[in-house]
């Protein structure tokens, strides 16, 4: 399956929505697989039915477990931008052999009952289609999947039998196949919209409007997941807090204008030096909050000595830091009063500089 070049945020809740509109799927299926296998059992024979049932059930159950092993990895933090966009291409590889199983119902012998059979298996199929475009609505390679799947062989069997009843249902299934090619794009296009929206919608409120930064509440967002990942994974994370030096006075010579190009100038030469995972936040004024996972203070020390060295090339001030490592006995409010009564000893020291606290 072709990758598409998209947003990895897009990615992330498409593909989140995807696995989590499972449930639904799975109990569309069953419903389906047991109404069908109790045609089969009326129309071929209770062998069949039960055979057909069971290869369908044990064909979904690498898709079930895929879905859990989603679920408990989304829940664990460890799905993320980065990693998710793999994890359509699970479910899509994941999802052939139980949809080609599921329709081979069609070749199923009816004998004489053949047209019946195949009218209860277009009512079942369209009626999955239908709650297939809800469930796989964010995935357009899973839903042609499940739509060709089911419905090109039966438009094949239609037409391979020479009967006009025959005939006519398999033309009426074309033409439903080519509306459904024609309409499903559109639908999906007018979804992602609104998913990008939204994240857009939502960025705007996790967002500093003047630095582009994180704000508090992108903050705590972070700290929900990343706090208890640490405590688990035993891999302690560390936080820096920042303050321009003598920012008012530096407002009050120059402007504040001139104030909110330093600010946004800072903040810039922080996102810079700083790593993808690392989270850059405009926690006051003129303070700022680096959150870095998988970091102890040496690590923390050593980058913010190449942010003082890049902030002292680029602008005409200077800055102080407090830096702290989180451990299990502190929770993120007390780490945060940590850091900042480095900060604070960092200015009664005369400033441009930074203090560690003792772990």
């Amino acid at each position: 399956m072709k990758n598409r070049k998209t947003n990895p945020e897009l990615d992330f809740a498409r593909i989140s929505a995807l696995y989590g509109n499972t449930d639904a799927g799975y109990f569309g299926i069953a419903t389906g697989v047991l109404f069908f296998g109790y045609i089969i059992n009326e129309l071929a024979s209770i062998d069949v039915a039960y055979l057909w049932m069971t290869v369908v059930g044990i064909a979904y159950i690498p898709r079930v477990v895929l879905s859990i092993i989603f679920s408990r990895k989304l829940k664990a933090g460890e799905i993320n931008f980065e990693n998710v966009k793999p994890w359509e291409n699970y479910f899509f590889y994941n999802s052939i052999i139980p949809f080609i199983c599921f329709s081979s119902a069609v070749f199923i012998p009816y004998g004489q009952n053949e047209f019946i059979a195949l009218l209860y298996y277009t009512v079942i199929v369209m009626t999955l289609i239908s709650g297939s475009i809800l469930s796989y609505s964010t995935s357009l390679p899973a839903i042609f999947l499940f739509m060709s799947v089911c419905m090109l062989p039966l438009i094949a069997k239609t037409f391979w039998i020479q009967d006009a009843l025959f005939n006519a249902l398999g033309l009426m299934l074309v033409i439903a196949y080519l509306l459904l090619l024609r309409l499903i794009p559109r639908q999906n296009k007018l979804l992602l919209e609104n998913i990008a929206l939204r994240i857009e919608n939502q960025h705007q409120s996790l967002t500093d409007p003047l630095t582009k930064l994180g704000n508090r509440r992108r903050l705590y967002l972070l700290i929900e997941t990343l706090v208890p990942s640490s405590l688990r994974r035993k891999d302690p994370f560390s936080i820096v807090l920042l303050d321009i030096d003598n920012f008012k006075l530096f407002n009050d010579k120059f402007g504040h204008s001139a104030g909110d190009d330093l600010l946004v100038q800072v903040s810039d030469i922080l996102k810079d030096c700083s790593r993808d995972q690392d989270l850059v936040v405009r926690y006051g004024g003129e303070e700022f909050l680096l959150v870095l996972p998988s970091t102890s203070l040496e690590s923390a020390q050593i980058l913010v000595d190449r942010v003082r060295s890049a902030i002292k090339a680029k602008t005409s001030v200077t800055f102080s830091g407090g830096i702290a490592m989180h451990s299990e006995q502190l929770s993120f409010d007390q780490l945060i009063e940590k850091a900042d009564q480095c900060l604070y000893a960092a200015k009664t020291k005369g400033k441009d500089r930074f203090v560690l606290a003792e772990c």
